[in-house]
């Protein structure tokens, strides 16, 4: 194998070596939640495709292999998007958009995910997949391979084709009507819906389901053997194995964090909520405590006995707060989560957000202007 440290969905790439025995479609769509190991598997998938060997995964030390180790094997092509830091004309190469900075980060995190299957690569400031990134394909996509190897076109992020506009996802459609032979095309998202339908059309989908709470478990207990809180995090972690990997590296201090932010929600004033934002510095952190104040909440909604670290705080709203709209406050979460992605302004989504989910266990649902409220304490 490429990675020795990936739980395989059997199914699924029993599916994909079907696909390898018989006929190969041009596109693929890898797509499921967040940490079900999408991205881990379409580099398996490559590394199997122009292994030396004749096994069931690849081989992981032929020539080709210890390339694909690197993320730096001549016919794995990743795309990923972009910031635009520079303007560039259409003939120039994506990466000419990148600043310095960019390009370091870039080249670091790449490196790394060839040792982390679940790392995620997220550059900062990239909001779009470039239209140049799908120029440069066509423009490369001819070049001539081996007969026996497999060019692959890995597109992270894929939803990000259509966004702020469907320019790069159109241009893509027209490359993907009749790709050469022996090159493929994995599109990889959370979210399929927010591809277009044409470009769906013309992949075959795989969908990824959430992670089993036992697999996570084992994964922790072999690479986080220390942590005695692997039985909890893998049971919080809704099936994300990212979302498991984050809480074991400091499990005590974010759930300490995660009381002192609930502690502010249930506070009955206003006074206090300045202190919301030591909590809230950067967008990715912010985006992943939100992710933990999500799920605590789901916790409560479902009546699980997850958060057993915070049981005091979680019994005393269960006990305060029993015909609370559980459903309202997590969508307001996943709301501010996707403004906080397009760049939204985070102080004040985050005190907008704390303020509506406090309308919520308060029932305030009258004309009083709480955020008129919270200026007058704050000033």
């Amino acid at each position: 194998m490429i990675y020795n440290n990936l739980i395989i969905n059997k199914e699924k790439f029993d599916n994909l070596i079907k696909f390898k025995n018989n006929k190969i479609p041009n596109a693929f769509i890898f797509h499921g939640n967040d940490g079900s190991g999408k991205e881990a598997h379409a580099i398996e998938f490559f590394g199997l495709l122009n292994c030396k060997g004749n096994n069931k995964f690849a081989c992981g030390s032929c020539t080709s292999c210890n390339k694909t180790k690197k993320l730096q094997h001549e016919d794995l092509k990743m795309i990923f998007p972009l910031p635009k830091n520079k303007s560039i004309n259409k003939h120039d190469s994506p990466l000419k958009a990148l600043n310095n900075e960019s390009l370091k980060s870039m080249d670091e995190m790449i490196a790394y995910k060839g040792k982390n299957p679940y790392f995620k690569i997220k550059i900062k400031n990239a909001n779009t997949i470039l239209i140049n990134s799908i120029r440069e394909v066509k423009k490369n996509i001819n070049l001539s391979i081996e007969n026996d190897k497999y060019k692959i076109y890995m597109i992270f992020e894929a939803e990000k084709l259509c966004y702020p506009n469907s320019e790069s996802a159109n241009s893509l459609l027209k490359v993907l009507e009749e790709p050469p032979e022996n090159v493929l095309f994995i599109l990889i998202t959370s979210d399929i819906s927010l591809l277009l339908d044409t470009l769906v059309s013309r992949c075959v989908p795989i969908y990824f389901p959430k992670l089993k709470d036992s697999r996570i478990e084992d994964y922790l207990n072999k690479h986080n053997s220390n942590n005695s809180y692997n039985h909890e995090i893998a049971k919080i972690s809704n099936g994300n194995i990212l979302n498991a990997m984050m809480l074991s590296e400091n499990y005590k201090e974010r759930m300490d964090d995660l009381e002192s932010i609930i502690n502010i929600i249930i506070d009955k004033n206003y006074k206090n909520i300045d202190k919301i934002n030591h909590f809230f510095k950067n967008k990715n952190e912010s985006i992943e405590t939100l992710d933990l104040l999500n799920l605590f909440l789901r916790s409560i909604f479902l009546g699980n006995q997850n958060f057993q670290y915070l049981h005091k705080t979680k019994k005393y709203m269960l006990t305060n707060y029993k015909n609370v709209k559980w459903g309202k406050c997590i969508l307001l979460i996943n709301n501010t989560q996707n403004y906080m992605l397009k760049n939204g302004n985070i102080e004040i989504l985050i005190i907008s957000l704390i303020i509506e989910i406090k309308k919520i266990l308060n029932n305030e649902f009258h004309n009083i202007n709480i955020i008129e409220e919270y200026l007058n304490y704050s000033n």
